[in-house]
């Protein structure tokens, strides 16, 4: 009778594991979530309809718009920073997106430099077991490719602008995270309908996926056909870390408009728009299972998005309806601020207390001699189980 409800427990707390990493909505996690997005150069479409051309970074409205839609807000990360900016974001946010664009993925660019930062933060974090999860769409999905190949390239030129297309489920999507909480009717858009919209002119083959060694650590979850028929990955996620990416677009269907020849096959159908609004929805949920926070609401509002307006650069030529941007000579007074006040140690010890809340204790279940590797849980269930390069 034991050794059944031994049995019992064990199953429970793996499919309570599996639950939380879904990134199923939960009540009880973090429900002021705030999400980095990474800020690169602006194009000369986005300056040449400025006044004011001195600035060294951008980030596009349609991506904050995206993330809080459903229910979270942002921190722009600026490029060129010293690594004690990145450090102190790295601790108090609750997850990170890589957008898409047009710099250079490798440490050549503030973009690609930066981004490294954040990934290797990341994969650090988890490995701790605490819970950070990352986006990339378009330009952050090859970003994220690179990165993960060990800073190796692994893209194909190909044809794939301004195209609206359906996606091609691949073998075992179904027990991806991004896959199991998705409503029927919002997977039978996206394999019938153009509701994914491409603005890349590199791609990551099948073959080079598998050659890589991504296939090691990513699940391919989906391939596209660019114009010439050239077959490629357009949605992946990892096997056991909280990262995710996707080659098309789920931003533009909600918040982009631009009609000129480039850019006018935006899709904005109703199904579009629920296409979009699950993709974001689901990585905001992602971010609720982070529970790290500012030392105080103080040094929160000094970093939020709020602190810029957004340019109206759709009306002067750019294919972005809005965009903020960044001047590098930006100042944020971090956690100084506190120490000023003398309560440097409060906030440390603040942050101190949410790095070990978010610690998972959980080790490896064991059963019939066999050992269940760990999955990451969120830090609210904490069991101590022992014996168990241009883009648009």
């Amino acid at each position: 009778m034991e050794a059944i409800v031994n049995i019992v427990v064990a199953v429970l707390l793996v499919a309570a594991a599996v639950f939380v990493a879904s990134g199923a909505a939960q009540e009880t996690g973090n429900d002021r979530p705030i999400i980095g997005i990474l800020a690169q150069h602006p194009p000369d479409s986005i300056l040449d309809g400025l006044e004011d051309k001195n600035f060294t970074s951008y980030i596009a409205a349609s991506y904050v718009k995206y993330l809080e839609s459903a229910g979270a807000r942002v921190v722009p990360i600026l490029t060129y920073q010293d690594d004690e900016y990145y450090e102190y974001l790295f601790q108090s946010l609750n997850g990170f997106l890589f957008p898409g664009g047009s710099a250079s993925i490798t440490d050549s660019s503030g973009y690609g430099a930066a981004g490294q930062k954040i990934y290797d933060y990341v994969v650090a974090a988890n490995a701790k077991g605490i819970y950070v999860p990352l986006w990339g769409t378009c330009l952050g999905f090859e970003m994220v490719s690179y990165l993960s190949a060990n800073n190796t390239r692994w893209l194909t030129s190909c044809s794939a602008s301004n195209k609206a297309d359906f996606i091609i489920l691949q073998a075992g999507y179904e027990d991806s995270r991004l896959f199991q909480q998705m409503p029927e009717d919002v997977a039978e858009s996206l394999t019938n309908e153009g509701v994914t919209v491409n603005f890349h002119r590199w791609c990551l083959t099948p073959d080079n996926f598998t050659e890589s060694g991504l296939s090691n650590d990513f699940h391919l979850l989906s391939t596209t056909y660019d114009s010439e028929g050239l077959e490629y990955v357009s949605l992946f996620e990892h096997k056991s870390l909280p990262i995710f990416a996707s080659q098309f677009h789920p931003e533009k269907n909600m918040f982009e408009w631009a009609t000129d020849d480039k850019h006018n096959n935006i899709p904005h159908t109703t199904s579009a728009v629920e296409v979009g609004q699950y993709f974001a929805n689901f990585f905001v949920n992602q971010a609720r299972l982070n529970n790290q926070s500012f030392a105080s609401e103080e040094e929160e509002q000094e970093v939020l998005i709020y602190n810029y307006d957004p340019y109206y650069t759709g009306k002067t030529g750019s294919s972005f309806q809005q965009a903020y941007l960044f001047r590098n000579n930006t100042k944020h007074r971090k956690h100084s601020m506190e120490e000023d006040n003398g309560q440097g140690n409060q906030s440390q010890q603040r942050r101190e207390d949410t790095a070990e809340a978010n610690e998972i204790t959980i080790n490896h279940f064991h059963y019939n001699n066999q050992t269940i590797a760990p999955l990451h849980l969120v830090h609210y269930f904490q069991y101590n189980i022992s014996n168990s390069v241009w883009e648009g």
